[in-house]
């Protein structure tokens, strides 16, 4: 008690109620800290942690969707089973009009593994100049249809003392897909339906 009164008696004696009233406070503060502020944060960070997750989804679900629509987009392209036949057609037709014969076309279709589409691979010999064949195969390739040319064998030329004018025989192998009308005609419909909601 001698030390309090000492010390009470002293010229900073003023200073210690309020050093004693800012001490209280320090502990008031960082039990509030404690208690209230480090709760707080740490609800802070896990709902930034859950926004971030669902941001993530979102974007998933977002590109997800974007891609079913694309994939249907893409079927609705592909020509239905039931116009494959005019395809060796339009072949031949594009072959006479590069001055190229294709007298005859096999073609195998084949199921793809997912079902959504039929492999079609048609196959037959062209024979034509050099100039009218390349012309050709241009055009096969700048075709607005979905078609690979997957094989291209060159077999043998007729001999001519001209070699402007010689004929040169090409096995070629072209690929392409057929896609069903009714399922087609489903992923159109799955697309609309994921469009109408996202809106």
């Amino acid at each position: 008690m001698a030390i309090f009164l000492r010390l009470f008696s002293k010229p900073h004696a003023a200073l210690i109620p309020w050093l004693g009233i800012a001490g209280g406070l320090c502990v008031v503060l960082a039990a509030a800290h404690l208690l209230l502020a480090l709760p707080a944060q740490q609800r802070v960070r896990q709902s930034e942690a859950d926004l971030s997750g669902i941001r993530q989804r979102l974007a998933q679900h977002v590109e997800a969707a974007k891609a079913r629509k694309d994939v249907a987009k893409f079927l609705g392209t592909l020509p239905a089973t039931r116009d494959f036949a005019q395809l060796p057609l339009a072949l031949a037709q594009e072959a006479q009009r590069n001055n190229v014969a294709m007298p005859d076309v096999s073609y195998t279709l084949d199921k793809t593994s997912d079902g959504v589409a039929t492999r079609a691979v048609l196959q037959g010999e062209v024979t034509g100049r050099y100039e009218d064949l390349r012309r050709f195969i241009h055009h096969l390739e700048s075709s607005d249809r979905l078609l690979f040319i997957e094989n291209l064998e060159v077999g043998s030329s007729a001999k001519s003392n001209d070699r402007k004018n010689a004929k040169i025989t090409v096995k070629l192998k072209i690929a392409t897909y057929v896609g069903h009308a009714e399922d087609v005609r489903a992923s159109v419909r799955a697309g609309d339906s994921l469009r109408a909601s996202a809106r």
